[in-house]
């Protein structure tokens, strides 16, 4: 393996644990495709359950606890996909949540079961699956927190959103030379105005934006801003993204820090 695989490796696990916990770094239990199993969650992590996924389709997972829980599907960051989390309480039973999820490429993905009320919860868990390659999609290259894209602060990029082909958000990552305040903003390019909402995260927790904006600014659907204070040396992940899954147009991203 080289160098460099090694070190996209790493910092893939390195993120995931900081995302989800350190239950999904060392997640090892492979996900029941076809059938069921028992198993138990408890309120300080989610349990975790691994799927690789040999091509693009579609998977069904069905959760029934005897306590509150959610169930979501993300990517092997631990993203949540579009359309892949459920909080529903199916019959009117906290613990009863089904999900069906696109998987628009092969590759690791997570199922995360949270529990929203005691201290420890039983369930059985179950899944199906369906490849489908009509519904397999180009790969987006910052499509995760740790394919994201460097942009230095001060300078504007410009990028595009295109919802049809399953480019819902993009990530990039600052990394801040001086302390100050980090502003960074989002705005619309020629006649497109994608309604999007901008969300920064710090590199230690990438489950829970720092900050997000969706405030239509000058009521232009692009148009968003942003601040948070940073050290020097610190990196700020920043996640553009749409409002639905159809959203499509180009967008401009600035920043820039005072000291």
């Amino acid at each position: 393996m080289s160098t460099f695989h090694t070190y996209r490796r790493s910092l893939v696990v390195a993120l995931a644990a900081v995302v989800l916990g350190p239950a999904v770094a060392a997640a090892q239990t492979a996900l029941p495709v076809g059938k069921t199993l028992a198993g138990q969650v408890s309120s300080t992590t989610p349990t975790i359950y691994r799927f690789n996924a040999p091509a693009a389709g579609v998977l069904t997972v069905a959760v029934h606890a005897d306590s509150d829980v959610t169930l979501a599907v993300t990517d092997q960051d631990g993203q949540e996909l579009p359309e892949g989390s459920s909080d529903r309480d199916l019959y009117g039973a906290g613990g009863n949540e089904q999900v069906s999820v696109t998987l628009p490429e092969a590759g690791e993905y997570r199922v995360a079961i949270k529990l929203l009320d005691g201290s420890s919860a039983k369930f059985e868990l179950g899944a199906g699956w369906i490849v489908m390659s009509a519904f397999a999609r180009a790969t987006d290259p910052d499509r995760r927190p740790s394919l994201a894209r460097a942009v230095d602060i001060g300078r504007s990029h410009e990028d595009g959103l295109d919802g049809a082909a399953g480019d819902n958000w993009d990530w990039f990552v600052l990394t801040a030379k001086t302390s100050g305040t980090l502003t960074v903003i989002l705005r619309s390019v020629n006649d497109d105005s994608p309604d999007l909402a901008l969300e920064l995260y710090t590199a230690e927790n990438l489950s829970e934006s720092s900050v997000r904006s969706d405030d239509d600014l000058q009521g232009n659907n692009t148009n968003e801003s942003a601040t948070v204070d940073v050290k020097s040396g610190q990196k700020i992940f920043v996640k553009v993204l749409g409002l639905s899954s159809s959203v499509s147009g180009r967008y401009r991203l600035a920043s820039s820090i005072i000291q």
